[in-house]
């Protein structure tokens, strides 16, 4: 089932977030490979019912060129084992539909602190900044995350949500996730605008169920 709700990232049944980024270079393939692959996840989900699989979020980054994707599951196990079986196939219907999509690659997050200013919640929103930062030898992810959530803390730009700063499994990268109305206000973030989403077989929890909403496009 699709809605139009952002995800919640504190969600305490997600034991794990996967990051990945789509290059795509124009608004036109960001949107219809937004819709390819909410389509597809939508089929797999209703078809295979994977208890595991939580919610996937689709984001349009403001230049037009990259679709950042935001998935959630119960755990990493689960989700290699579930794409292991159905990705190739996949990927190919959509590289097929949309060829020349590049993919970086997918990166496993987890979430290190959530900061809740005053208010953070009062505006409605389909708009996030995302801010990432590599590790240093003697300088691990864990420190930038908790730098970036304390410096939030103390003074949280005009305009932010609820936001999530996230550590990679493996400690060497940060990112931010903060949804806000004023998109420049977060310094060193990009602004993304959700584009659609695809909640689990079970979307109770994420309040993604059939009043949530459907599809952006």
């Amino acid at each position: 089932m699709t809605t139009l709700q952002l995800p919640d990232l504190a969600r305490p049944d997600a034991g794990t977030t996967l990051i990945s980024e789509w290059i795509v270079d124009t608004p036109d393939r960001q949107e219809r490979a937004a819709r390819a692959l909410l389509g597809e996840w939508d089929e797999l989900s209703a078809r295979f019912r994977p208890e595991a699989f939580l919610r996937l979020s689709c984001f349009a980054s403001a230049d037009g060129r990259v679709l950042l994707s935001v998935a959630q599951w119960t755990s990493d196990d689960a989700h290699l084992a579930f794409v292991r079986e159905h990705r190739a196939e996949m990927v190919g219907r959509i590289d097929r539909e949309i060829p020349g999509i590049r993919r970086p690659g997918l990166v496993r997050y987890r979430l290190a602190h959530t900061v809740a200013t005053d208010g953070a919640d009062g505006g409605t929103t389909d708009v996030i900044v995302v801010a990432r930062a590599g590790s240093e030898p003697g300088d691990p992810a864990a420190r930038w995350a908790e730098v970036t959530a304390d410096r939030l803390r103390a003074a949280p730009p005009p305009g932010m949500g609820t936001a999530h700063v996230f550590v990679s499994e493996d400690g060497a990268r940060g990112l931010l996730y903060a949804p806000v109305t004023q998109a420049n206000d977060v310094a060193g973030a990009r602004p993304h605008r959700l584009l659609g989403a695809v909640a689990g077989p079970d979307a109770g929890a994420d309040g993604g169920g059939p009043a949530g909403g459907g599809s952006a496009f």
